[in-house]
């Protein structure tokens, strides 16, 4: 969101250079209110965060400036925890200061420096990431607690094995897009002859070997909003509510299988290959077809790779 258009493609295109394709511009601080769904006097809002990962905002706009656009939506249910990143002609400390206490989390003076951007923009949107890591884990912890007093076992939305997320996690982002109507890519990671292996190493050596992938491809870029859960012995899942369609996954997937096969972990037990390899599926569903199409892609994977052995 800039006052010049010209200003404001120029920041687009640097994003572009880091990666950061999906951005929308907005010519006005009452046009950036309305992209997100915020609205001025807080009436008639949508349930909800929006859908954007952070926001750019120029101090000086043609309608009403950064500063009140900012304190709007630091106020807005929608994006008071959204990054929000202020840019600036001048160093003026006063301005400055207005900015921080509107809200924002960090500030850029112009003209805008291509590392500088990507640097702030990196940086604000992997401490949002942390904090939302942070909430599930304080979330989890509260459910532990509560499994402790009820004497009720399973709970925990953390998987022991890999310490990702569980895989009803993902059956609830499933739910969620049906009731909101929003589609999802939706990708299974399948270590290939994982039983093998454990057959061979023991299920202590087994469970280390997921716990060092789970945490290899958590260190692969992922869109904010991509949820990775572990769906059972050797296999992981990911879903990214309201793509259009499943080419960012299948990228990620790519990625993945390259990150693993770098990583050179001797197998043993495996007629495919002797270093450990993933199998990766993705898919992109309607709303209504996203459980049956995450089905799908689990058995049609197990039917692959018991044809290979």
């Amino acid at each position: 969101m800039d006052d010049v258009p010209e200003s404001a493609l120029i920041t687009k295109s640097l994003l572009a250079k880091g990666n950061f394709t999906d951005v929308e511009i907005a010519c006005g601080g009452y046009e950036a209110l309305e992209k997100c769904g915020v609205t001025v006097d807080g009436q008639g809002e949508a349930e909800g965060e929006t859908e954007f990962q952070m926001v750019i905002l120029d101090i000086m706009m043609p309608d009403i400036d950064g500063l009140e656009v900012c304190a709007h939506m630091r106020m807005s249910r929608r994006t008071r925890y959204m990054p929000i990143l202020m840019l600036t002609a001048t160093n003026d400390l006063e301005l400055l200061n207005q900015a921080y206490m509107a809200g924002a989390d960090d500030f850029l003076t112009k003209p805008i420096d291509e590392i500088r951007l990507l640097a702030r923009v990196r940086t604000l949107m992997r401490i949002k990431r942390e904090q939302q890591r942070r909430e599930l884990r304080e979330e989890d912890l509260k459910v532990q607690n509560a499994t402790l007093r009820q004497g009720q076992a399973g709970m925990s939305l953390i998987d022991a094995d890999s310490n990702l997320l569980k895989r009803r996690l993902l059956d609830l982002v499933i739910s969620d897009c049906r009731s909101q109507d929003r589609p999802a890519a939706i990708s299974f990671i399948q270590i290939v002859d994982f039983e093998a292996y454990g057959a061979l190493h023991g299920e202590e050596k087994a469970t280390r070997l997921t716990q060092r992938l789970a945490r290899l491809l958590q260190e692969i870029p992922a869109a904010l909003d991509i949820l990775m859960v572990a769906n059972g012995p050797g296999s992981f899942m990911l879903i990214h509510p309201g793509a259009p369609h499943s080419t960012d996954l299948e990228a990620w997937n790519r990625k993945a299988r390259e990150a693993v096969e770098q990583a050179d972990i001797p197998h043993g037990n495996s007629i495919q290959s002797d270093r450990v390899t993933l199998w990766t599926e993705a898919a992109w569903a309607e709303p209504r077809n996203l459980a049956l199409t995450a089905d799908t892609i689990i058995d049609t994977t197990k039917q692959v790779l018991l044809e290979r052995q």
